[in-house]
């Protein structure tokens, strides 16, 4: 009997596309699941069935049945910082391709939210959860009493238990801007964005910093070591400022990420400093706006594809779990810290 005009169309079940396959609708259900005990040809065969019916899989029905639910929490401190906006987009691209859903989470530093996704996703079941948390201890990561894998972004705990860690190398980087503004000619550098706790973004690059300095000889030393409550525009302008009317010195500022750098670079602008002339500055993340900046802003890029690819690959591949993984990154020079 023909479909009465105007009415839903039916959805395509699994038996639609076993039928369609000639296979049983568990077979469909292995390929689905994306389970290893399907033949290349077959699974190619039920894939090839699902694309022609338009199946979309009962996502529900299977969160119920316990099965893979092809669903990534991320969990984030922020979207205004663009760098986690950035990663956002990217892992979610990445996913799919890998027939994931990712979804985002905004904990806006909350211990509360982060504890909360130590165990998965409060109401709705996930297959991982990769997080770049800002409160939690490795004792809350110790204590964790499920095995739902969870990646860790950042530095504010370390690998183990389960648990993969995906980080560049903050100490090397550190090195690295530290060597730059040396050889342009920058002898007393001042570090903006202290963090006082030892596994901690800012504590590593300014590690990174003194090793650099002490490597030298005696050739440049540190004017200022500012702590910053929060690292972004207003801070680091603030913090620029306060130095300033302090009588600091500087003819080099490493700022902690490029928001801070971008602030500082307001605050010495106002002072009628010229950059590089008068202060060369450098910054970390790389942020779309750092290459549009007056002048533009040298800084550390992480390698954000290798970052996404290693963390996907610990959060959804039993073998990667538990893992420490560093990825690279480059030094990227612009004006800011040209040849003085």
């Amino acid at each position: 009997m023909p479909r009465a005009e105007g009415a839903r169309p039916r959805r395509v079940t699994i038996k639609d596309v076993a039928a369609r396959a000639g296979v049983s609708w568990k077979t469909v259900s292995n390929v689905v699941n994306d389970r290893p005990v399907v033949s290349p040809a077959t699974r190619e065969r039920v894939q090839r069935a699902i694309e022609e019916l338009g199946y979309v899989p009962n996502v529900l029905g299977r969160d119920l049945r316990g099965g893979p639910t092809r669903r990534i929490a991320l969990v984030i401190p922020e979207l205004s910082n663009p760098y986690f906006a950035l990663l956002a987009e990217k892992l979610q691209v990445a996913a799919a391709r890998r027939g994931y859903d990712v979804q985002i989470q905004v904990s806006l530093g909350r211990a509360e939210v982060e504890q909360q996704y130590l165990t998965g996703v409060p109401g709705r079941p996930v297959d991982a959860v990769i997080m770049s948390p800002q409160k939690l201890t490795d004792r809350d990561i110790y204590a964790r009493t499920t095995d739902v894998p969870l990646v860790l972004l950042g530095e504010r705990v370390r690998a183990g238990h389960g648990v993969s860690h995906v980080a560049i190398d903050n100490v090397t980087s550190a090195v690295d801007v530290t060597r730059h503004l040396l050889e342009r000619g920058c002898t007393r550098l001042l570090f903006l964005g202290v963090e006082t706790r030892h596994l901690s973004t800012g504590a590593e690059r300014l590690l990174g910093v003194r090793a650099a300095l002490r490597a030298a000889g005696g050739a440049a030393s540190l004017v200022g070591e500012i702590p910053l409550p929060e690292w972004g525009r207003e801070r680091g302008q603030e913090a620029t400022r306060r130095a300033l009317a302090e009588g600091a010195e500087a003819d080099g500022i490493i700022a902690a990420n490029d928001l801070v750098a971008l602030g500082a670079l307001a605050a010495l602008r106002e002072a009628g400093r010229a950059v590089p002339a008068d202060v060369a500055v450098v910054g970390w993340d790389d942020l779309p706006e750092s290459a549009y900046a007056v002048p533009a802003l040298t800084t550390v890029a992480p390698d954000l594809e290798a970052l996404v690819a290693a963390t996907l690959d610990a959060a959804l591949d039993p073998a990667s779990c538990g893992q420490e993984v560093v990825v690279g990154h480059r030094l990227v020079v612009r004006e800011s810290s040209g040849h003085r």
